[in-house]
Order: structure tokens, then C-alpha cells, then sequence
């Protein structure tokens, strides 16, 4: 297979807010934490470090929010302040072997997998290996997936990202 060559990540840089966690996941960190404010750019952050990440090794990536449809909402069919498709901005088609509206999953040229998953039905992840999970809006998921997930990750080296905003008293 022809690989493209492409600058990763794609027309976006890390506000200086964001940095130390770019450096850190992108430095080899498994764990990475972004307790950040509304519009920081937390998940801008965590979809292009994954975008990039997923060229260094290859695998099944997800990104977690706490619903399904709240993801089909926020990123999937989500718009930037550029007026890109956020999916478009960070996985552009040139590194795309194909992409699966339904599944909301983007298949790399590399081989690596990202897709978008809802915390409210982490069951239905049953048998897949994941090498890499970001918990959007962790505050407000369903922290059994975390539960779930952890192991796989801790057996195959893997990392994870949490990013949320405050929101009162909860897990």
C-alpha cells in the first residue's frame, strides 16, 4: 500500500494551554489528564495527538464520550471555528483507506482504526483491544467503562485521556 505523506498534525498547533499535554501523550505518557474550561480545546487536543499517534503505532483507537449520539453530535458531525469538519481537519482524506458513517469509524492507510464510541453502552465494546481511549466529558460518563477498559490497556501497553470540565459532585 502507497503511504501519503502528510504533516500530522494537519493545519492545527496546540494553543500554549495546551502544550503540556500534547508534549506529554505525544512523549510517550499512557496517561493524560485535561481539567479544562468550556471551548478550551480538549478534544481538539486528544484528536489530532491520536491522529499522530496512530501513525507510531498501529491499532484500534477510540474516542469516548457519554453517549453514542452526543459523540455523532460533537465530533463526528461537529464543525470548527474554521468551518471544517473536525473529523476532516484531523484525518484528512489523504491518510484514509475508508470511512464508515455508520460505525462513525475512520480507517487509516497505515492500518490503524479510530472510532467513536458512547460510555452508555461500553458492552457492546466487548472484545476489541484498543491501544488508545480518550473519556470526553469524563465527568458525566459512565465511569464503568473506565472499570472495563483499564485492563485491556495495562495488558497491552496502551494509554488513556480524560478530559472534562467540573460539573459539581460526581465520579
Amino acid at each position: 500500500m502507497d503511504q501519503v505523506e502528510v504533516d500530522l498534525p494537519n493545519d492545527w498547533e496546540p494553543r500554549d494551554h495546551q502544550k503540556p499535554l500534547w508534549r506529554a501523550m505525544t512523549g510517550g505518557s499512557l496517561r493524560g489528564v485535561a481539567v479544562w474550561h468550556r471551548r478550551a480545546g480538549k478534544d481538539s487536543t486528544a484528536l489530532n495527538a491520536t491522529a499522530l499517534l496512530m501513525h507510531q503505532r498501529i491499532g484500534t483507537y477510540w474516542h469516548m464520550l457519554p453517549e453514542k449520539e452526543q459523540a455523532r453530535k460533537a465530533v463526528w458531525n461537529g464543525i470548527d471555528r474554521a468551518g471544517r469538519r473536525i473529523i476532516d481537519q484531523v484525518f484528512p482524506a489523504s491518510i484514509r483507506s475508508n470511512t464508515v458513517d455508520d460505525e462513525m469509524r475512520i480507517n487509516l492507510r497505515c492500518g490503524s482504526i479510530w472510532q467513536l464510541v458512547g460510555s452508555d453502552n461500553y458492552n457492546s465494546l466487548v472484545g476489541a483491544n484498543p491501544v488508545g481511549v480518550v473519556f470526553s466529558e469524563y465527568s458525566v460518563g459512565n465511569p464503568a467503562a473506565w472499570d472495563y477498559i483499564r485492563p485491556i490497556l495495562a495488558e497491552n501497553g496502551g494509554w488513556a485521556m480524560f478530559l472534562y470540565t467540573p460539573r459539581g459532585r460526581n465520579h
